[in-house]
């Protein structure tokens, strides 16, 4: 999906796990909500810098900053330790369940150093608060874009199946993300107004954010005619293989 596409549905799902884990502490919500907002950007490493749109231009610096350090550590870590050989502008890299684990332990391992380094004047909650936010961006990046034609390689760089939809995102008769925001948005409205009427044990109120952020993914995945494929590029995950 595109940038937009990504940051309207993973902030609106988002809201939901934010408001378990932060409560109704605006702040923290906030916090959360940035790490989300990251991690629907990062994974894009393909995306070009705009020259026109304010908003397309920071996030194309965002998923820059990402390939330029951490991605250009992953390719080091797979040429190293498994011999493999990965171009640092293979989109696949970052649209894997592994190229997201090991995304992420990246950024955590930037955003700890950071911490450690401010003199821990920045307050480690807030980083883990961040931290979590990224992990549920990367996470939403993922299910929103195995909805779409291109699909992800989901196993990459150690296997070539990919899991791909139907949706065209840039197709504009096709109705179905417009209505995953609408469909959001009312799972959202429902969580917020059933977690108002009562005071809900804690185990209880997590159980029903589950249920809203399952459902809001699962809404996507069911209406996008979700199937398996086998990649067809070139990248093998033979020593020294040279992904396309």
């Amino acid at each position: 999906m595109i940038t937009r596409q990504h940051l309207g549905l993973a902030l609106i799902c988002g809201l939901i796990p934010a408001s378990v884990i932060a409560g109704s502490d605006p702040f923290l919500i906030i916090v959360i909500l940035s790490g989300i907002a990251l991690g629907a950007i990062l994974p894009d490493i393909h995306m070009k810098r705009p020259k026109k749109t304010r908003l397309l231009t920071a996030a194309g610096i965002i998923a820059q900053a990402g390939k330029k350090t951490c991605v250009t550590a992953m390719c080091l870590l797979y040429r190293v330790i498994l011999r493999i050989r990965i171009p640092t502008d293979d989109k696949r890299l970052t649209h894997s369940v592994p190229g997201v684990i090991l995304y992420f332990a990246l950024l955590s391992l930037f955003a700890g150093a950071i911490v450690i380094l401010s003199g821990n004047r920045i307050p480690a909650s807030l980083a883990k608060a961040l931290l979590l936010g990224l992990f549920i961006g990367l996470i939403f990046h993922l299910a929103e874009d195995l909805c779409t034609r291109k699909g992800i390689a989901i196993f990459f760089p150690f296997a070539t199946t990919s899991v791909c939809g139907s949706i065209r995102p840039c197709n504009l008769l096709d109705n179905r993300i417009p209505g995953f925001h609408i469909q959001h948005a009312a799972i959202l409205a429902a969580f917020l107004l059933l977690s108002s009427v009562a005071s809900w044990p804690e185990n209880t109120l997590l159980a029903f954010g589950l249920i809203g952020t399952s459902a809001c993914i699962g809404i996507m995945i069911s209406q996008s005619e979700v199937r398996i494929e086998q990649d067809t590029g070139q990248t093998s995950t033979n020593p020294e293989a040279v992904s396309a």
